[in-house]
């Protein structure tokens, strides 16, 4: 920081004597955040994002039919639903920017509350709740077996006799959840041989042959052409996928963005 410790130091029990209360518990050996400072530090990013989101919102009512929209969706949202909506909307304002970012579920909803981004297509699921975020049902599909192109079926015995690559639970958390719940329904105890974060990644040890994947039906067109997604017969699990959006903070153009894809649904 460029800064000399001992003004460091000054600056922070200044700032507790404003305060009124211990931001750090410091001792010889400890330096660590009190539960104080804990809370005044998410109350803190709450007001900033909620501030940064108040400027965007208003330069967006401001440009009327222009602004930017930046937008998240999951891996497993890549279908023809979000183009769908995408050109029902800038039918209605041309002049919009939609920025795009692909994003984990969970990622989407941090962002959501932190005013990064303003839309999320993002996996519904019980445990994807946040009392600050809203979110509407947009699709649901089947999710599929991801297998390489010269394979033309398949069956629930075969899954119990194949290896399998997942997604890191730790950025496929919702989706991993889903699963779990499925296999249970199913009788199955896939052998997860490899995990990995990208879906590219894991797209591309289906193809070379080291274990199958699972993935929704509906985002079939976005598999590489070495690969195909199959339904089990037998073995129906679904997936839903929910637009969601910040409740702090909702504008008319927002407002405009979701209505041109729950028309589509």
């Amino acid at each position: 920081m460029n800064i000399a410790q001992p003004a460091v130091s000054k600056t922070v029990q200044d700032t507790e004597k404003d305060l009124g209360f211990a931001i750090f518990n410091r001792t010889a050996n400890v330096f660590e955040i009190t539960e104080a400072g804990h809370v005044f530090l998410e109350d803190a990013r709450l007001t900033l994002s909620s501030f940064e989101r108040t400027i965007r919102a208003s330069r967006q009512n401001g440009l009327g039919t222009r602004g930017h929209i930046i937008v998240g969706y999951s891996a497993l949202a890549t279908s023809s639903q979000i183009s769908a909506g995408l050109d029902s909307f800038h039918k209605m304002h041309p002049g919009c920017q939609v920025e795009m970012h692909v994003m984990s579920t969970d990622a989407m909803m941090r962002s959501l509350k932190a005013g990064a981004i303003d839309i999320g297509f993002l996996l519904s699921h019980e445990t994807v709740k946040d009392l600050e975020i809203d979110q509407d049902p947009i699709w649901t599909t089947q999710i599929g077996v991801v297998v390489p192109r010269n394979v033309e079926h398949i069956t629930l015995d075969t899954l119990r006799n194949s290896d399998f690559v997942m997604g890191v639970r730790e950025n496929w958390r919702s989706f991993r959840a889903l699963l779990d719940a499925a296999f249970v329904t199913g009788n199955l105890n896939p052998r997860i041989t490899g995990e990995a974060w990208d879906v590219q990644v894991i797209f591309q040890r289906v193809a070379d042959g080291r274990g199958l994947t699972f993935y929704p039906i509906s985002a079939a067109d976005s598999l590489p052409a070495s690969l195909r997604v199959l339904s089990v017969p037998d073995w129906t699990p679904q997936l839903t996928i929910a637009m969601a959006w910040s409740k702090v903070v909702d504008t008319k153009l927002l407002q405009t963005f979701r209505e041109s894809f729950l028309k589509n649904r």
